[in-house]
């Protein structure tokens, strides 16, 4: 097989291989602001924080630990298939603790809805930065994200109690880790074999020639 010949079989195995992990939340890393991201909250203050983070740049979920309101960051997220299965990510950190301790449950994550639709609950007491992973099936082409703190009883499944522990969160994806493809289109690996096919064909023709040259 020539040089070229190759070169071409190896791209084409390298784009079969290639696994697609397209970042679909709009400034997850909050390094210079909260743009992309919509507050929601009772009494205290949801803001961008640029202080603190993992690096700095963060949003704090902080509020007054009433009964009626959890403070939450949320953002829509689009291009999403029907069907695919979509993992969250999210770093995590306490701000405050003013309940003078937890539930276990002062923490969440929510689809399209807070404080309906909880993904994942946590409760982070200590001053270090944790991981927090979730996932979800889309159900339409748009969900919305919702991370949210100082959880009450008004969340299903949740603490059964009014918190008052707030966060800081950083460092946002959602990410496919499985797709579907709607039928008779090819997948990125069915072209990659169609590539390496024609390339090894025309290799193959290629030495063939040179053959009968000689």
């Amino acid at each position: 097989m020539s040089r070229y010949g190759w070169v071409t079989a190896l791209g084409a195995l390298l784009l079969c291989a290639a696994p697609v992990h397209a970042q679909l939340v709009t400034n997850g890393t909050l390094d210079t602001d909260a743009a992309g991201w919509t507050f929601g909250f009772g009494c205290a203050d949801v803001a961008w924080d640029g202080a603190n983070g993992n690096p700095p740049g963060s949003i704090r979920l902080n509020s007054c630990g009433e009964a009626n309101s959890d403070p939450y960051a949320s953002q829509v997220i689009n291009g999403l298939v029907v069907g695919n299965t979509y993992t969250i990510n999210v770093d995590v950190r306490l701000h405050v603790n003013a309940s003078g301790g937890g539930t276990g449950k002062s923490f969440g994550i929510f689809l399209d809805s807070q404080p309906g639709n909880p993904l994942l609950f946590a409760e982070f007491l200590d001053a270090s930065w944790h991981t927090v992973t979730t996932s979800f099936v889309a159900s339409s082409s748009s969900a919305t994200i919702f991370f949210a703190a100082e959880l009450d009883a008004r969340t299903p499944g949740g603490p059964g109690a009014t918190t008052d522990v707030s966060y800081y969160i950083d460092n946002i994806s959602v990410v496919a880790n499985r797709v579907r493809t709607p039928a008779n289109v090819p997948t990125v690996s069915e072209w990659a074999l169609v590539l390496l096919a024609i390339a090894l064909a025309g290799s193959a023709g290629l030495a063939f020639r040179r053959r009968r040259r000689t």
